[in-house]
């Protein structure tokens, strides 16, 4: 997990008193489980003594982390973000490139540090990134058995046969001890020799899409993910950051709820 940077004192903002990992999530420190892991290793403390699991704590309470007093948040916001190429989805880069925080400094987004970036895009890639501060809502959009859909924009140097597109789907390809396969591919348009293609992918292992392509012997040109979820990047210019509608918020929320139904 992150380093959590956007720490600061606060009072607990609600009237009745709610499970500890429940509070840390509202703080934006992650899923309830991911707190849950926090809380095991020692890290949280509650006026003064080492927090246990289950524990509930309400207005007065003074909730520390790390032995700094962590800030309840009262509101839940959701943006989508048009990653440009170049900008490390990090909070902190240990090579001093910047991070997406650094390219959102002068966004406008108040507390732009407190948001936490759904899933990751590699440097040389562009496009679709959920920041939230709804840490079950995260983690949900990022466990595998949700099966999220994304869709990502692909231009290579070549056309692909049939048969490698089948095999994507149907068989996948071996790459560094992991079969690796898309949900579904399509070719879009061919671009002055080069070769466009749409890969729609329902997990989230590392560099998976560039892997793929380099296991069929081919660089990928351009990457840029279109769609995560229900969430489409449509016509939002690179680097620029929107707020989510209360429908594409219900959207993302339904959407769990249905796959957690229809695993």
């Amino acid at each position: 997990m992150d380093d959590i940077t956007a720490i600061s004192k606060a009072k607990i903002l609600m009237s009745d008193k709610i499970r500890i990992n429940k509070y840390l999530a509202e703080c934006g420190l992650g899923s309830r489980r991911q707190c849950d892991e926090i809380i095991a290793a020692g890290r949280v403390s509650i006026n003064g003594q080492k927090a246990e699991m289950g524990t509930q704590v309400g207005i007065g309470d003074k909730i520390l982390l790390d032995r700094k007093e962590v800030q309840h948040i009262s509101q839940k916001r959701y943006y989508l973000y048009n990653k440009p190429k170049g900008a490390v989805v990090s909070r902190i880069d240990e090579n001093g490139r910047a991070t997406i925080y650094d390219y959102l400094k002068d966004s406008g987004i108040e507390n732009i540090e407190n948001l936490k970036y759904v899933g990751r895009l590699d440097l040389a890639s562009e496009g679709a990134l959920l920041l939230t501060n709804d840490g079950d809502l995260a983690f949900s959009l990022t466990h595998p058995r949700f099966q999220i859909k994304k869709v990502y924009f692909v231009k290579i140097s070549r056309e692909l046969t049939v048969a490698e597109m089948q095999k994507i789907v149907e068989n996948g390809v071996f790459s560094d001890g992991d079969i690796l396969r898309a949900g579904a591919i399509r070719f879009k348009s061919e671009d002055n020799g080069k070769f466009c293609y749409e890969v729609d992918l329902y997990e989230g292992k590392n560099r998976q899409v560039r892997r793929i392509f380099e296991a069929l012997g081919e660089s990928v040109i351009q990457l840029k993910r279109l769609q995560f979820a229900t969430i489409k990047l449509n016509d939002l210019a690179s680097g620029k950051i929107r707020e989510l509608s209360e429908k594409e918020i219900d959207g993302l929320k339904n959407k769990i709820k249905k796959n957690e139904k229809n695993p």
